[in-house]
């Protein structure tokens, strides 16, 4: 039985969507009283009502399906909003359900506005960004996509505990300033107090760690480039956050002051020498570093291991490197000292995006 045929009997909808539905077709025309009763002369015909639209049917991809006559989650954080604000105008309940019902043809009870204004009930459900279609474009979210797609993760929790969200996003690396950055840059994505990092002894690593399920579902592997692209490509600074974001993770300085890019997708270091040519930075094309099966030592620990992946490189141009210094640069600070120095002996520093003029001139007169 569709959604339609069930609001005329009114059977299997929830109390509250019951009395919604009667109150919206109380006044409703009859059948037989022709097709413009019940409409003013040139007035247009109604289109369908809330409960008869796409988005209140059950969805068959949901994890958790959706209750058939339940208004979506988006249209319910807008009616939300909206009824807060309209409170604070000084409408009464029953001129607020006159205005939402003017602005979004939903009809809402007053009992449902008064839970919403007294903190009983909220359409947010804990999850301090709803969805995707509300996540807005940032510098800091766009650092956190790039520390993400290196070194960072974002996982479901094995063991699902009742009343927890179940989706972690996090890093975990060496460098305690990289952790620090990114767990200040999440904490101002996710609207809430900062996160400090904590040492984990097992692995001699900080780490930080955060919950939010639409963050999860954004970065969750494989990652969809065409799905971050809107949050990446915003301006010119969101570019150089999540490149910066990406070289805290993958990227390095050596002796000589080349810098080099590493990872096992091909298809995002293509993507990343495209931002980083948008912004002036000459890079080569990416190459293959290290081949799958490669047994491997790592320099700090001294421990072998076998290579799982192909792993692919790409190097930015000496000549660019003064470009990559001003407008992206490094977090962790031996990085950022090995490029400091070389562009310093190369010539005087320029400002950068993240490092105004002044501050950065006291930093390189101190170091003479």
């Amino acid at each position: 039985m569709g959604v339609a045929s069930r609001v005329a009997s009114n059977e299997g909808l929830p109390k509250r969507v019951k009395y919604m539905v009667e109150e919206e077709t109380r006044d409703a025309p009859s059948p037989g009283a022709g097709i413009g009763a019940g409409r003013a002369e040139g007035e247009a015909a109604p289109g369908p009502r809330w409960w008869e639209t796409p988005e209140c049917v059950r969805r068959s991809g949901d994890v958790r399906p959706r209750r058939e006559g339940c208004l979506p989650r988006e249209l319910r954080i807008k009616l939300y909003n909206d009824v807060v604000a309209l409170r604070r105008c000084g409408l009464t309940y029953g001129g607020i359900v006159e205005e939402v019902y003017r602005r979004y043809g939903v009809r809402i009870s007053k009992s449902s506005i008064s839970e919403w204004l007294h903190g009983i009930h909220s359409p947010y459900n804990g999850r301090r960004i709803p969805s995707l279609e509300l996540l807005k474009p940032s510098e800091e979210l766009a650092y956190v996509i790039g520390a993400v797609l290196g070194d960072g993760y974002a996982h479901m929790r094995r063991r699902i505990i009742k009343g927890y969200s179940d989706s972690i996003i996090g890093l975990e690396a060496r460098d305690r300033e990289f952790v620090e950055e990114f767990g200040r840059r999440l904490a101002k994505v996710l609207n809430r107090r900062e996160i400090r990092p904590r040492y984990r002894r097992s692995s001699g690593r900080y780490v930080v760690e955060a919950k939010s399920k639409t963050l999860y579902e954004l970065l969750r592997k494989p990652v969809d480039l065409d799905r971050l692209k809107p949050y990446v490509e915003h301006c010119e600074r969101c570019v150089a956050a999540f490149i910066r974001g990406f070289a805290d993770s993958e990227g390095c300085v050596d002796k000589k002051g080349r810098i080099h890019i590493y990872n096992t997708d091909l298809r995002l270091l293509t993507y990343i020498k495209e931002l980083l040519r948008r912004l002036g930075i000459d890079s080569a094309d990416p190459k293959l570093h290290t081949r799958r099966g490669t047994i491997k030592r790592d320099p700090r620990t001294g421990r072998q291991y076998v290579a799982k992946k192909d792993v692919y490189v790409i190097y930015v141009r000496a000549r660019s490197n003064t470009n990559f210094y001003r407008y992206v640069g490094f977090t962790i600070t031996r990085k950022q000292r090995r490029l400091e120095e070389y562009v310093k002996n190369k010539t005087t520093p320029p400002p950068t995006f993240f490092h105004p003029a002044s501050l950065h001139t006291t930093l390189i007169n101190n170091k003479s």
